[in-house]
């Protein structure tokens, strides 16, 4: 098995509550989604960008202890940082000047990388950007295996919302999953999901997650499936939301991938059943990194 290949950022979540001193983690979604796919025992490569400073080295070094294949892709920036804000442990967010200037580039080595996976996620991208968005889409042309997109956009780090749909539009031509949290849908389409699914189903999207926080998720498709699930429970009190979107995704991809594509609404079910209680047991840990349920 080749695995998955995401593609996304690597930062440092510097995270500060009422009370605390400030706390430093490896994060970002895409070091998220390597790292829970990872946890779970299969095989992650990230392609990113990260500065050639210390943060820089403390991330490659976080992900060659969990195994993660990094491509780090050619950057004279600084390794970007995301001050987090915590209330009732949802996180509000500001980033240092690297964050609106990233890039992931698609040298002949990543896109190898890319045929080959049974994979592909992209998770967190510049696509506010057309020439970057275009050169993704270009990307993903070479990918033989599953394809998903979690744009993950944050307000803060958008130089324009039109331009940003715009670029997730164009994306849904190459992607055969879509996952989107009820936010995600009103910031983009100021829609609740189930209109929002109806507009990408007419855009081509043949299957969506929707992530509903503490309500679950559900599994929409262009055929009328729809599978809902709630959120799992657990007896320790929630200590941090930040990456159960991303463990999320990464129960499903690892489903996926052992499980092979769901044929059923009972398969789908299963899975997404997984993906709650893998999440569920994130939220009960301080930082991003995935928890196995």
């Amino acid at each position: 098995m080749q695995g998955a290949v995401i593609i996304g950022d690597c930062l440092v979540d510097e995270i500060h509550t009422d009370g605390q001193s400030p706390m430093r983690f490896a994060g970002g979604a895409g070091l998220n989604l390597a790292a829970g796919v990872a946890r779970l025992g299969l095989p992650a490569t990230l392609v990113t960008r990260v500065g050639q400073d210390r943060d820089g080295f403390y991330l490659l070094g976080y992900a060659r202890e969990r195994s993660i294949r990094v491509i780090n892709t050619p950057t004279v920036d600084p390794t970007g940082v995301a001050v987090s804000t915590r209330k009732n442990g949802e996180p509000s967010y500001l980033f240092s000047p690297s964050m609106f200037r990233r890039r992931i580039s698609f040298p002949p080595r990543v896109l190898e990388t890319i045929a080959r996976a049974d994979a592909v996620v992209v998770n967190s991208y510049p696509l506010d950007n057309s020439e970057h968005a275009s050169a993704l889409v270009a990307a993903l042309s070479c990918a033989s295996g599953l394809c998903i997109a979690d744009p993950n956009p944050r307000p803060r780090l958008i130089s324009s919302i039109d331009a940003f749909r715009r670029g997730f539009e164009m994306l849904l031509k190459a992607v055969d999953l879509v996952k989107l949290s009820d936010e995600d849908a009103y910031l983009l389409y100021q829609l609740d999901w189930r209109s929002t699914s109806t507009r990408l189903f007419n855009l081509g999207v043949d299957t969506l997650l929707f992530s509903h926080g503490a309500e679950g998720a559900t599994i929409v498709d262009r055929t009328g499936l729809c599978v809902q699930v709630p959120a799992a429970s657990r007896p320790e009190p929630i200590v941090d939301t930040m990456g159960a979107g991303d463990a999320t995704l990464a129960s499903l991809v690892a489903s996926y991938l052992r499980g092979g594509p769901p044929n059923s609404e009972e398969v789908w079910r299963r899975y997404l059943s997984n993906a709650m209680a893998v999440a569920a047991a994130t939220c009960r840990h301080a930082g991003a990194e995935l928890v196995p349920a």
